[in-house]
Protein backbone atom coordinates (compact mmCIF):
# COMPACT_ATOMS: atom_id res chain seq x y z
CA UNK A 1 0.00 0.00 0.00
CA UNK A 2 1.57 3.50 -0.89
CA UNK A 3 1.08 6.34 0.97
CA UNK A 4 1.30 9.59 -0.46
CA UNK A 5 3.89 12.30 0.94
CA UNK A 6 4.44 15.91 0.02
CA UNK A 7 8.45 16.71 -1.32
CA UNK A 8 9.60 17.35 2.13
CA UNK A 9 8.42 14.02 3.34
CA UNK A 10 5.71 15.12 5.42
CA UNK A 11 2.19 13.44 5.30
CA UNK A 12 -0.31 15.69 3.83
CA UNK A 13 -3.13 16.62 6.34
CA UNK A 14 -5.98 15.54 4.07
CA UNK A 15 -4.59 12.17 3.33
CA UNK A 16 -3.21 12.06 6.64
CA UNK A 17 -7.36 12.51 8.52
CA UNK A 18 -8.04 10.14 5.58
CA UNK A 19 -6.39 7.15 6.57
CA UNK A 20 -7.16 7.79 10.51
CA UNK A 21 -10.88 8.11 10.14
CA UNK A 22 -10.99 4.77 7.75
CA UNK A 23 -8.98 3.01 10.08
CA UNK A 24 -11.42 4.32 12.75
CA UNK A 25 -14.12 3.45 10.63
CA UNK A 26 -13.16 -0.42 9.82
CA UNK A 27 -12.81 -0.87 13.53
CA UNK A 28 -16.22 -0.46 15.14
CA UNK A 29 -17.69 -2.15 11.83
CA UNK A 30 -18.40 -5.87 11.75
CA UNK A 31 -15.79 -7.88 10.24
CA UNK A 32 -18.23 -9.31 7.48
CA UNK A 33 -18.09 -5.82 6.10
CA UNK A 34 -19.75 -2.44 6.25
CA UNK A 35 -23.13 -2.06 7.77
CA UNK A 36 -26.03 0.32 8.33
CA UNK A 37 -27.12 1.46 12.10
CA UNK A 38 -30.17 0.10 12.66
CA UNK A 39 -32.56 3.45 13.24
CA UNK A 40 -35.40 1.87 13.95
CA UNK A 41 -34.94 -0.70 16.43
CA UNK A 42 -37.33 0.36 19.62
CA UNK A 43 -35.60 1.45 22.76
CA UNK A 44 -35.31 -1.21 25.49
CA UNK A 45 -37.73 -1.32 27.65
CA UNK A 46 -38.26 1.07 30.80
CA UNK A 47 -37.33 -0.49 33.73
CA UNK A 48 -40.39 -1.19 35.75
CA UNK A 49 -39.33 -3.05 38.99
CA UNK A 50 -39.44 0.08 41.07
CA UNK A 51 -42.97 1.50 39.73
CA UNK A 52 -44.36 3.50 42.49
CA UNK A 53 -47.63 2.14 43.89
CA UNK A 54 -48.76 3.80 47.44
CA UNK A 55 -47.91 7.21 48.51
CA UNK A 56 -49.42 8.26 52.06
CA UNK A 57 -48.56 10.33 54.50
CA UNK A 58 -47.71 9.89 58.46
CA UNK A 59 -48.86 11.81 61.22
CA UNK A 60 -47.48 11.14 64.54
CA UNK A 61 -46.64 12.77 67.83
CA UNK A 62 -42.98 13.15 68.59
CA UNK A 63 -40.91 12.78 71.67
CA UNK A 64 -40.29 16.93 72.44
CA UNK A 65 -43.49 19.04 73.44
CA UNK A 66 -46.01 17.09 71.73
CA UNK A 67 -44.24 18.57 68.72
CA UNK A 68 -46.03 16.68 65.61
CA UNK A 69 -44.00 14.54 62.82
CA UNK A 70 -44.91 14.26 59.49
CA UNK A 71 -43.46 11.36 58.06
CA UNK A 72 -44.05 10.12 53.93
CA UNK A 73 -44.34 6.16 53.27
CA UNK A 74 -43.54 5.64 49.55
CA UNK A 75 -43.94 1.62 48.04
CA UNK A 76 -43.17 0.66 45.19
CA UNK A 77 -45.00 -2.49 43.38
CA UNK A 78 -42.28 -5.38 44.56
CA UNK A 79 -42.67 -4.45 47.57
CA UNK A 80 -39.60 -1.82 48.89
CA UNK A 81 -40.98 0.36 51.15
CA UNK A 82 -39.47 4.07 51.40
CA UNK A 83 -39.56 7.18 54.35
CA UNK A 84 -39.29 10.40 53.87
CA UNK A 85 -40.08 13.70 56.62
CA UNK A 86 -41.64 16.84 55.78
CA UNK A 87 -42.17 18.20 59.35
CA UNK A 88 -42.80 21.60 59.90
CA UNK A 89 -45.24 23.18 62.20
CA UNK A 90 -47.66 25.09 63.11
CA UNK A 91 -49.65 23.81 60.76
CA UNK A 92 -48.51 20.51 59.85
CA UNK A 93 -52.12 19.21 58.58
CA UNK A 94 -51.97 20.80 55.36
CA UNK A 95 -48.35 19.38 54.30
CA UNK A 96 -50.24 16.14 55.04
CA UNK A 97 -52.82 17.11 52.30
CA UNK A 98 -50.32 18.11 49.82
CA UNK A 99 -48.52 14.48 49.74
CA UNK A 100 -51.69 13.13 49.38
CA UNK A 101 -52.00 16.06 46.43
CA UNK A 102 -49.06 14.81 44.72
CA UNK A 103 -49.52 11.05 44.64
CA UNK A 104 -51.44 12.24 41.51
CA UNK A 105 -47.77 12.89 39.41
CA UNK A 106 -46.00 10.45 41.76
CA UNK A 107 -47.93 7.17 41.50
CA UNK A 108 -47.14 5.38 38.56
CA UNK A 109 -43.91 6.42 38.04
CA UNK A 110 -40.54 4.78 38.37
CA UNK A 111 -38.66 5.37 41.97
CA UNK A 112 -35.48 5.91 39.80
CA UNK A 113 -36.44 9.06 38.53
CA UNK A 114 -36.38 11.16 40.96
CA UNK A 115 -35.05 14.15 39.22
CA UNK A 116 -38.18 13.79 37.25
CA UNK A 117 -40.18 13.70 39.70
CA UNK A 118 -39.23 16.22 41.50
CA UNK A 119 -39.64 18.21 38.97
CA UNK A 120 -43.17 16.48 38.49
CA UNK A 121 -43.83 17.64 42.06
CA UNK A 122 -42.72 20.82 41.57
CA UNK A 123 -44.56 22.06 38.74
CA UNK A 124 -48.23 20.24 39.96
CA UNK A 125 -48.03 22.37 42.69
CA UNK A 126 -46.76 25.17 41.22
CA UNK A 127 -49.41 27.70 41.45
CA UNK A 128 -49.67 27.25 45.19
CA UNK A 129 -46.41 29.04 45.60
CA UNK A 130 -43.21 27.56 46.43
CA UNK A 131 -43.09 28.18 49.87
CA UNK A 132 -43.35 25.84 53.49
CA UNK A 133 -46.35 23.57 52.62
CA UNK A 134 -45.49 22.41 49.13
CA UNK A 135 -41.74 22.36 49.83
CA UNK A 136 -42.19 20.07 52.75
CA UNK A 137 -44.43 17.45 51.10
CA UNK A 138 -41.47 17.08 48.05
CA UNK A 139 -39.10 16.78 50.43
CA UNK A 140 -41.23 13.99 52.04
CA UNK A 141 -41.87 11.90 48.85
CA UNK A 142 -37.98 13.13 47.79
CA UNK A 143 -36.39 11.32 50.37
CA UNK A 144 -38.24 8.61 50.50
CA UNK A 145 -37.29 7.90 46.90
CA UNK A 146 -33.68 7.48 47.91
CA UNK A 147 -34.59 5.62 50.45
CA UNK A 148 -35.94 2.92 47.92
CA UNK A 149 -33.22 3.13 45.16
CA UNK A 150 -30.75 2.61 48.12
CA UNK A 151 -32.46 -0.47 49.61
CA UNK A 152 -32.88 -1.92 45.91
CA UNK A 153 -29.34 -1.57 45.04
CA UNK A 154 -28.35 -2.62 49.06
CA UNK A 155 -25.95 0.46 49.38
CA UNK A 156 -26.69 3.28 51.84
CA UNK A 157 -28.08 6.51 50.47
CA UNK A 158 -24.59 8.87 50.87
CA UNK A 159 -23.29 6.34 47.92
CA UNK A 160 -25.97 7.39 45.66
CA UNK A 161 -24.52 11.23 46.47
CA UNK A 162 -21.23 11.22 45.32
CA UNK A 163 -20.05 8.93 47.97
CA UNK A 164 -18.25 9.60 51.61
CA UNK A 165 -16.58 12.98 51.86
CA UNK A 166 -16.30 12.84 55.56
CA UNK A 167 -15.24 10.33 57.93
CA UNK A 168 -17.86 11.58 60.66
CA UNK A 169 -20.18 14.60 61.00
CA UNK A 170 -20.03 17.13 64.13
CA UNK A 171 -22.95 17.94 65.88
CA UNK A 172 -23.91 20.58 68.05
CA UNK A 173 -27.14 20.11 71.00
CA UNK A 174 -29.89 21.29 70.68
CA UNK A 175 -33.58 20.94 73.07
CA UNK A 176 -31.09 20.48 75.66
CA UNK A 177 -32.65 23.40 78.02
CA UNK A 178 -36.09 21.76 77.56
CA UNK A 179 -37.76 21.40 81.16
CA UNK A 180 -35.03 23.47 83.18
CA UNK A 181 -35.18 27.22 84.64
CA UNK A 182 -33.84 30.15 82.48
CA UNK A 183 -31.55 30.79 85.57
CA UNK A 184 -27.43 31.14 84.97
CA UNK A 185 -27.24 28.48 87.19
CA UNK A 186 -29.22 26.07 85.20
CA UNK A 187 -27.55 26.63 82.08
CA UNK A 188 -24.26 25.94 83.57
CA UNK A 189 -25.18 23.04 85.05
CA UNK A 190 -26.74 21.38 81.91
CA UNK A 191 -23.82 22.91 79.96
CA UNK A 192 -21.46 20.65 82.03
CA UNK A 193 -23.52 17.80 81.73
CA UNK A 194 -23.61 17.99 77.99
CA UNK A 195 -19.72 18.47 77.72
CA UNK A 196 -19.14 15.19 80.02
CA UNK A 197 -21.52 13.45 77.37
CA UNK A 198 -19.18 15.03 74.90
CA UNK A 199 -20.79 17.41 73.10
CA UNK A 200 -18.49 20.37 71.50
CA UNK A 201 -21.04 23.09 71.13
CA UNK A 202 -25.00 23.40 71.62
CA UNK A 203 -27.46 26.31 70.44
CA UNK A 204 -30.38 28.21 72.24
CA UNK A 205 -33.23 30.93 72.57
CA UNK A 206 -31.89 33.14 75.70
CA UNK A 207 -35.42 35.47 74.79
CA UNK A 208 -38.82 33.94 75.60
CA UNK A 209 -41.49 36.79 73.95
CA UNK A 210 -41.90 37.96 70.45
CA UNK A 211 -43.02 41.42 70.83
CA UNK A 212 -45.05 42.95 67.88
CA UNK A 213 -42.72 45.81 67.66
CA UNK A 214 -39.94 44.06 67.05
CA UNK A 215 -37.77 45.56 70.11
CA UNK A 216 -35.73 44.50 72.63
CA UNK A 217 -36.03 45.30 76.51
CA UNK A 218 -32.76 46.09 78.13
CA UNK A 219 -34.19 43.75 80.94
CA UNK A 220 -34.46 41.13 78.47
CA UNK A 221 -31.17 41.85 77.20
CA UNK A 222 -29.53 41.66 80.57
CA UNK A 223 -31.23 38.13 80.97
CA UNK A 224 -30.15 37.21 77.71
CA UNK A 225 -26.38 38.55 78.09
CA UNK A 226 -25.94 36.14 81.57
CA UNK A 227 -27.35 33.17 80.06
CA UNK A 228 -24.75 33.39 77.34
CA UNK A 229 -21.91 34.27 79.66
CA UNK A 230 -22.96 31.38 82.33
CA UNK A 231 -22.91 28.88 78.86
CA UNK A 232 -19.39 30.34 78.33
CA UNK A 233 -18.03 29.76 81.81
CA UNK A 234 -19.24 26.33 81.72
CA UNK A 235 -18.65 25.10 78.87
CA UNK A 236 -14.83 26.75 78.28
CA UNK A 237 -13.13 28.95 76.03
CA UNK A 238 -12.99 26.09 73.35
CA UNK A 239 -17.27 25.11 73.73
CA UNK A 240 -19.19 27.03 70.40
CA UNK A 241 -22.18 28.77 71.48
CA UNK A 242 -24.76 29.69 68.56
CA UNK A 243 -27.85 31.85 69.23
CA UNK A 244 -31.35 31.17 67.66
CA UNK A 245 -33.56 34.21 67.82
CA UNK A 246 -36.49 32.89 65.48
CA UNK A 247 -36.34 36.18 63.14
CA UNK A 248 -38.05 37.97 66.05
CA UNK A 249 -36.23 41.69 66.18
CA UNK A 250 -36.04 44.22 63.82
CA UNK A 251 -32.66 45.47 62.64
CA UNK A 252 -32.04 47.91 65.18
CA UNK A 253 -32.66 45.29 68.13
CA UNK A 254 -30.45 42.51 66.56
CA UNK A 255 -27.44 44.48 65.81
CA UNK A 256 -27.59 45.59 69.58
CA UNK A 257 -28.03 42.35 71.00
CA UNK A 258 -25.08 40.84 68.83
CA UNK A 259 -22.91 43.87 70.28
CA UNK A 260 -23.74 42.68 73.28
CA UNK A 261 -23.23 39.21 73.35
CA UNK A 262 -19.94 39.72 71.21
CA UNK A 263 -17.62 39.31 74.04
CA UNK A 264 -18.48 35.62 74.13
CA UNK A 265 -17.35 34.58 71.04
CA UNK A 266 -20.40 33.54 69.36
CA UNK A 267 -20.46 30.30 66.74
CA UNK A 268 -22.84 31.89 64.87
CA UNK A 269 -26.12 33.88 65.26
CA UNK A 270 -29.06 32.29 63.75
CA UNK A 271 -32.31 34.38 61.80
CA UNK A 272 -31.04 37.67 63.24
CA UNK A 273 -33.80 39.33 61.20
CA UNK A 274 -37.39 37.88 59.63
CA UNK A 275 -36.38 36.14 56.64
CA UNK A 276 -38.70 38.45 53.81
CA UNK A 277 -36.29 41.47 53.78
CA UNK A 278 -32.45 40.39 52.10
CA UNK A 279 -31.44 43.96 52.40
CA UNK A 280 -31.51 43.71 56.38
CA UNK A 281 -29.82 40.87 56.72
CA UNK A 282 -27.54 42.31 54.96
CA UNK A 283 -27.03 45.70 56.82
CA UNK A 284 -26.66 43.63 59.95
CA UNK A 285 -24.29 41.32 59.09
CA UNK A 286 -21.91 44.32 57.84
CA UNK A 287 -22.54 46.25 61.12
CA UNK A 288 -21.42 43.16 63.59
CA UNK A 289 -18.45 40.99 64.13
CA UNK A 290 -20.41 37.50 64.81
CA UNK A 291 -21.54 35.01 61.92
CA UNK A 292 -25.08 34.95 60.49
CA UNK A 293 -26.58 32.21 59.33
CA UNK A 294 -30.17 31.31 58.00
CA UNK A 295 -32.46 29.00 55.92
CA UNK A 296 -34.89 27.31 57.89
CA UNK A 297 -37.60 29.61 56.45
CA UNK A 298 -35.50 30.06 52.97
CA UNK A 299 -37.63 27.79 50.61
CA UNK A 300 -35.51 25.71 47.47
CA UNK A 301 -32.38 26.91 45.48
CA UNK A 302 -34.22 29.83 44.07
CA UNK A 303 -34.69 31.31 47.58
CA UNK A 304 -31.37 30.81 48.35
CA UNK A 305 -30.07 32.57 45.08
CA UNK A 306 -30.51 35.79 46.64
CA UNK A 307 -28.73 35.20 50.26
CA UNK A 308 -25.33 34.25 48.63
CA UNK A 309 -25.13 36.44 45.67
CA UNK A 310 -25.39 39.08 48.63
CA UNK A 311 -23.28 37.61 50.58
CA UNK A 312 -25.96 38.06 53.56
CA UNK A 313 -24.98 35.28 55.89
CA UNK A 314 -21.73 33.69 56.49
CA UNK A 315 -23.79 30.40 57.01
CA UNK A 316 -26.16 28.53 55.24
CA UNK A 317 -28.83 26.21 57.02
CA UNK A 318 -31.36 24.68 54.31
CA UNK A 319 -33.96 22.06 56.29
CA UNK A 320 -33.96 18.58 54.17
CA UNK A 321 -37.28 18.25 55.34
CA UNK A 322 -38.62 22.06 54.36
CA UNK A 323 -36.29 22.90 51.28
CA UNK A 324 -36.96 20.48 48.42
CA UNK A 325 -35.35 17.00 50.02
CA UNK A 326 -32.36 15.79 49.20
CA UNK A 327 -32.27 16.23 45.92
CA UNK A 328 -32.61 19.71 46.51
CA UNK A 329 -30.63 20.18 49.27
CA UNK A 330 -27.83 19.22 47.24
CA UNK A 331 -28.03 21.82 44.66
CA UNK A 332 -28.12 24.73 47.51
CA UNK A 333 -25.21 23.55 49.05
CA UNK A 334 -23.34 23.16 45.92
CA UNK A 335 -24.30 26.86 45.21
CA UNK A 336 -23.12 28.12 48.42
CA UNK A 337 -19.68 26.49 47.80
CA UNK A 338 -19.05 28.33 44.92
CA UNK A 339 -19.03 31.20 47.47
CA UNK A 340 -17.38 29.31 50.46
CA UNK A 341 -20.41 29.54 52.62
CA UNK A 342 -20.09 26.40 54.92
CA UNK A 343 -23.31 24.85 55.17
CA UNK A 344 -24.68 23.95 58.34
CA UNK A 345 -28.38 22.07 58.35
CA UNK A 346 -31.47 23.63 59.79
CA UNK A 347 -32.61 20.08 62.28
CA UNK A 348 -35.05 20.32 64.48
CA UNK A 349 -37.40 17.89 63.11
CA UNK A 350 -38.43 14.19 63.49
CA UNK A 351 -35.37 11.56 62.88
CA UNK A 352 -35.94 10.93 59.15
CA UNK A 353 -34.61 14.20 58.54
CA UNK A 354 -31.98 13.41 60.93
CA UNK A 355 -30.62 10.16 59.25
CA UNK A 356 -31.22 11.76 55.71
CA UNK A 357 -29.11 15.35 56.14
CA UNK A 358 -26.25 12.79 57.69
CA UNK A 359 -26.33 10.93 54.27
CA UNK A 360 -26.48 13.88 52.77
CA UNK A 361 -23.71 16.10 54.58
CA UNK A 362 -21.52 12.88 54.46
CA UNK A 363 -21.54 14.03 50.57
CA UNK A 364 -20.82 17.65 50.33
CA UNK A 365 -17.41 19.22 50.81
CA UNK A 366 -18.77 22.36 52.69
CA UNK A 367 -20.80 20.78 55.49
CA UNK A 368 -19.92 22.72 58.45
CA UNK A 369 -22.01 21.23 61.63
CA UNK A 370 -24.95 19.65 62.35
CA UNK A 371 -28.01 20.47 64.30
CA UNK A 372 -28.41 17.48 66.75
CA UNK A 373 -31.83 17.40 69.21
CA UNK A 374 -30.04 16.28 72.31
CA UNK A 375 -33.40 14.59 74.09
CA UNK A 376 -33.95 12.76 70.79
CA UNK A 377 -31.08 9.96 71.26
CA UNK A 378 -33.38 7.23 72.28
CA UNK A 379 -35.24 7.46 69.20
CA UNK A 380 -32.77 6.87 66.95
CA UNK A 381 -32.15 3.75 69.23
CA UNK A 382 -35.86 2.59 67.58
CA UNK A 383 -34.97 3.03 64.50
CA UNK A 384 -31.73 3.18 62.71
CA UNK A 385 -30.53 -0.21 62.02
CA UNK A 386 -27.70 -0.99 64.20
CA UNK A 387 -27.97 1.94 66.50
CA UNK A 388 -26.48 5.62 65.57
CA UNK A 389 -22.67 5.38 66.37
CA UNK A 390 -20.96 8.80 68.00
CA UNK A 391 -18.38 9.93 69.64
CA UNK A 392 -16.92 13.32 70.86
CA UNK A 393 -19.73 15.51 69.78
CA UNK A 394 -19.57 13.80 66.20
CA UNK A 395 -21.96 10.81 64.01
CA UNK A 396 -20.24 8.12 62.21
CA UNK A 397 -22.24 7.57 58.45
CA UNK A 398 -25.04 4.62 58.79
CA UNK A 399 -24.06 1.57 56.29
CA UNK A 400 -27.02 0.01 56.00
CA UNK A 401 -28.84 0.16 52.71
CA UNK A 402 -31.09 3.14 52.18
CA UNK A 403 -31.60 5.63 55.15
CA UNK A 404 -30.50 2.73 57.19
CA UNK A 405 -33.84 2.97 59.30
CA UNK A 406 -36.58 0.67 60.25
CA UNK A 407 -40.22 2.39 60.46
CA UNK A 408 -42.15 -0.65 62.38
CA UNK A 409 -45.79 -0.51 63.13
CA UNK A 410 -44.83 -0.58 66.71
CA UNK A 411 -42.58 2.80 66.69
CA UNK A 412 -45.64 3.96 64.64
CA UNK A 413 -48.49 3.06 67.50
CA UNK A 414 -45.62 4.31 69.68
CA UNK A 415 -46.13 7.67 68.57
CA UNK A 416 -49.53 8.05 67.60
CA UNK A 417 -50.75 11.28 66.15
CA UNK A 418 -52.76 13.22 69.34
CA UNK A 419 -53.80 16.12 67.53
CA UNK A 420 -55.27 17.53 70.79
CA UNK A 421 -51.32 17.69 72.14
CA UNK A 422 -50.74 19.15 69.00
CA UNK A 423 -52.89 21.89 68.60
CA UNK A 424 -52.18 23.01 72.62
CA UNK A 425 -48.70 23.30 71.41
CA UNK A 426 -48.84 24.99 68.38
CA UNK A 427 -51.03 27.70 70.27
CA UNK A 428 -48.43 28.06 72.88
CA UNK A 429 -45.94 28.20 70.58
CA UNK A 430 -47.90 31.04 68.76
CA UNK A 431 -48.83 32.74 72.27
CA UNK A 432 -45.10 33.53 72.70
CA UNK A 433 -46.25 36.60 70.57
CA UNK A 434 -47.37 39.59 72.84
Amino acid sequence: MSINKDTSGVWPRRSFLKNVSLGVTASILPSGGPAELNWTRPPAQPETSLKIVKVEPYLLTGVRAYGPWLFARVETAEGIVGWGEGTNFPGVQPIATAIRNLRNVVEGESAWDIEKLWNRMYRFLYYNGMGGVVLAAISAIDTALYDIVGKKLGVPVYKLLGGQVHEKLRIYANGWIEGIPRTPEALAQRTKELVAKGYTGCKFDPFTTSPFNREVTQQDLRSAVSQVKAVREAGGPDYDIAIDVHGRWNTKSTIEIIRALEPYRLFFYEEAVPPENIAAMVEVQRSVNVPLATGERIFGRHGFRELLERQAVRIIQPDIARTGGITEFKKISAMADTYYVPVAPHNPNGPICTIASIHACLSIPNFLILEFFEPDEPVFRDIVVGGLRGDKGSVYPITAPGLGINITEDFLRKHRFDESKTNEMEIRTFNTVK
